[in-house]
């Protein structure tokens, strides 16, 4: 492919973790393509760590915290890894926008038909909302909440793919790009990544609890009263609260995916682009409720490349080919 450059002046994509450096990337003209896609942003960590893909080096990864943190927190890792750029803030440039939506709070819309559920759809959304406050200004509550589930790291892990650790520090910066309610974007917002993103946010997709501010007094659920799925990694913080319940299933986006189909879940996080176009697929059986998270995503250098710059040359890594992160990245980098 046609190779670019990117200058080295500084531009601060730092976030609190060790070593971490990144070089001043310029949005450019010249389309750079992935090489190959891993199935999820977990499956990046061994390549983040060894540099390698089936042997061969890889010289650049796209990815989210908290897996390049655990990658770069690992003891056991030969690759000198450095923050190339930062996806959020490049798109951003691009499209004039402070980033681009990524995981997103959905209902199922038959259960916003039962104003015998209000009260408890309220209750929901207040811990929702709170957890999320929580996880913007630093996300204590969070850990102390994971720390309870089990204070056995690798239990932790398990359970929401990362430990607790990985929020007490990342979160120094909001290093996970998560929204407090207050935060979300408008509509309008949200429509105007029609273009870059592929997205059509319709009325009828979003509930009208989205942005509404729960009133004081309501008290925020201390138990779970609703079937809630969502993906192992960053997002699922904000259900840390109810780590223990057995209405809480964590796992791999596939499931998420098919559970949001089936209209299996009360409440779903997922990418909110996919989310909103299965939803539309499957009779609006969902609304967004909540914007999550806003660009957490990362190019990661390994350290292998001998020039330092990203063309598109270079062996390039990325995960969830056609979510999110994928979009963003074709939209900014690509043609």
């Amino acid at each position: 492919g046609e190779t670019t450059s990117s200058s080295t002046s500084g531009k601060d994509t730092t976030i609190d973790t060790p070593d971490v450096s990144s070089t001043d990337t310029e949005v450019q003209n010249n389309p750079i393509h992935v090489d190959t896609y891993v199935a999820d942003v977990s499956a990046t960590l061994p390549i983040l760590k060894s540099g390698k893909l089936q042997g061969e080096d890889v010289d650049y990864v796209v990815s989210s915290y908290p897996v390049i943190f655990s990658a770069m927190s690992s003891t056991d890792k030969t690759t000198d890894l450095s923050i190339y750029s930062n996806v959020a803030e490049d798109f951003g440039k691009k499209y004039n926008t402070s980033g681009f939506p990524q995981a997103g709070l959905f209902i199922k819309s038959s259960l916003l038909e039962n104003s015998d559920n209000n009260d408890n759809i309220l209750s929901f959304l207040k811990a929702f909302d709170e957890a999320t406050l929580d996880l913007v200004n630093g996300g204590q509550k969070a850990v102390d909440y994971i720390n309870a589930y089990d204070t056995d790291t690798a239990k932790q892990q398990q359970r929401f793919g990362y430990a607790a650790g990985v929020i007490k520090n990342v979160q120094k910066t909001n290093g996970l790009a998560f929204l407090s309610n207050e935060q979300n974007p408008s509509i309008n917002e949200l429509k105007g990544f029609k273009d870059s993103l592929n997205i059509d946010i319709e009325e009828e997709l979003v509930s009208n609890l989205y942005k509404a501010n729960i009133s004081e007094e309501v008290k925020a659920a201390d138990e779970l009263n609703f079937n809630v799925v969502a993906p192992m990694g960053a997002p699922n913080a904000a259900l840390a609260k109810f780590a223990s319940s057995d209405k809480l299933t964590l796992t791999a986006p596939a499931n998420v995916s098919a559970s949001l189909v089936k209209g299996e879940a009360d409440f779903i996080i997922f990418d909110s682009v996919n989310a909103l176009k299965l939803s539309k697929q499957n009779n609006s059986n969902y609304k967004l409720v909540r914007m999550v998270t806003y660009g957490n995503l990362y190019i990661v250098a390994t350290g292998n490349d001998d020039n330092n710059e990203l063309d598109d040359s270079d062996n390039i890594v990325s995960y969830g080919e056609g979510l999110v992160p994928d979009i963003a990245f074709k939209a900014t980098y690509g043609e």
